[in-house]
């Protein structure tokens, strides 16, 4: 069917059509019409339209806004809008703008599942695959997800690698040859995993039994009991080893690929983020809008790991350093400023190595010469103040340059106080 033509969408719109509405907003935003743009997606939210309910909900997702945003999702919920069931649903798990309510947040994907939607299936796989990486439900879950939605393809695949129950070699090649169409960044990994595990033949999945995944899910998955391995005292560094599956750090790479973005510093001088030549990596951020409840659920593990409030975090951001590229000598300390005055000094970092494969890339603390490399899955944690909340001079640590392959990792910092309210 051909697609509306801007002067057919401006007569719907005028006679009030929602959808026409929000079409034509899209499309003169894309024009630069952004005035106009803004009156059309307005007046698709009046009515109640669920997607422009949902669009102008994101807006409104950062520490002064979250109240507001949750009512609009709601609203957008009624609506059918799958996009706002989802994020309304990381905001339940979250306790952001509304009561912290991992039941309802559950029950709200679910529903986005159930209605088919890609996205909201493999994130419940996600779930179910933390408590039991052979979970026959969460391989179903997945099976479904994968050919519409690149990050399930792409655990999916993972998974083949791993040698998991419930796979079909058939499928996983089918998915692996899209992702590599696509030019999904982790692709040759994935390759080298699938053409190294034995065949493992195929998998038929069962009808989904909905009130028994429910059960499954009825409590949030707890967070991890692992015993630190102390790297040194000066700074307080520990690595907890194998603290993610090979399937979770598949899932970070994939959610963050399509967000990289030239790395930032933040300018000594004025606290401003810009682009400087002393780190040549690209990032991703997982901001609010982009997280589901299995980033949340990770997130929460790497705050206990951290021994820190989740709510003290900033947003996860994933680091890709391909040969050559690095992070200089550096301390992860904010300068004076209003990001400084809004959570406090970043207390804490934590670290989550997401893949092996690499030479170099080594993360080097200068002073006592420490360097270390994680294997896919470790997490590394350590302290940036000293005891009297100072900045602490052990801290200063590098990114060394990758020789051969491509690095991917995690990064968290952790403030001194609640960064999200």
């Amino acid at each position: 069917m051909q697609a509306p033509s801007l002067t057919e969408l401006k007569q719907h719109a005028e006679k009030g059509d929602a959808r026409a509405q929000y079409m034509l907003a899209a499309q003169l935003s894309g024009a630069g019409e952004k005035q106009e743009a803004e009156r059309w997606l307005n007046a698709a939210a009046a009515q109640g339209f669920g997607d422009a309910l949902y669009t102008l909900a994101t807006r409104k997702l950062d520490h002064t806004g979250l109240g507001e945003a949750a009512v609009m999702l709601a609203r957008a919920v009624e609506s059918g809008s799958a996009p706002a069931q989802r994020l309304l649903g990381v905001l339940y798990a979250m306790g952001l703008g509304v009561a912290r309510d991992w039941e309802k947040a559950v029950a709200l994907v679910m529903a986005a599942a159930q209605a088919g939607v890609p996205a909201a299936m493999r994130e419940l796989s996600m779930l179910l695959f933390a408590a039991d990486p052979d979970d026959e439900d969460g391989a179903t879950l997945i099976a479904a997800a994968a050919p519409k939605d690149p990050i399930a393809g792409a655990v999916a695949v993972r998974r083949y690698g791993e040698g998991r129950a419930h796979v079909d070699t058939q499928t996983t090649r089918a998915h692996l040859e899209l992702l590599e169409r696509a030019q999904y960044p982790h692709a040759s990994s994935l390759r080298a995993a699938v053409d190294q595990a034995d065949a493992l033949g195929s998998f038929q999945p069962s009808p989904l039994d909905w009130s028994r995944i429910a059960k499954k899910l009825a409590d949030e998955p707890a967070p991890p009991v692992a015993a630190p391995e102390i790297l040194c005292e000066a700074p307080p560094a520990r690595a907890f080893r194998g603290s993610f599956s090979p399937e979770e750090c598949e899932y970070v790479i994939a959610s963050s690929a399509r967000l990289l973005a030239p790395s930032l510093i933040a300018d000594p001088r004025t606290g401003a983020s810009v682009q400087d030549p002393y780190r040549t990596s690209l990032t991703a951020i997982l901001s609010l809008v982009d997280l589901d409840l299995a980033l949340v659920m990770i997130n929460r593990r790497l705050s206990a790991l951290a021994g820190r409030p989740p709510e003290n975090a900033e947003c996860l951001g994933v680091l890709y350093y391909a040969p050559g590229k690095e992070y200089r000598p550096h301390c992860d300390w904010l300068p004076p400023g209003p990001e400084l005055d809004r959570g406090g000094q970043r207390a804490a970092t934590a670290l989550i190595y997401l893949n092996e494969d690499y030479l170099g890339g080594e993360t080097h603390f200068l002073n006592p010469g420490l360097a270390f490399k994680g294997g896919a899955g470790d997490v590394l944690v350590f302290e940036n103040l000293l005891d009297n909340g100072d900045p602490a001079p052990h801290s200063r640590h590098a990114g060394l340059a990758v020789r051969e392959g491509a690095k991917w990792l995690g990064s968290t910092w952790y403030r001194e106080k609640n960064y999200r309210h």
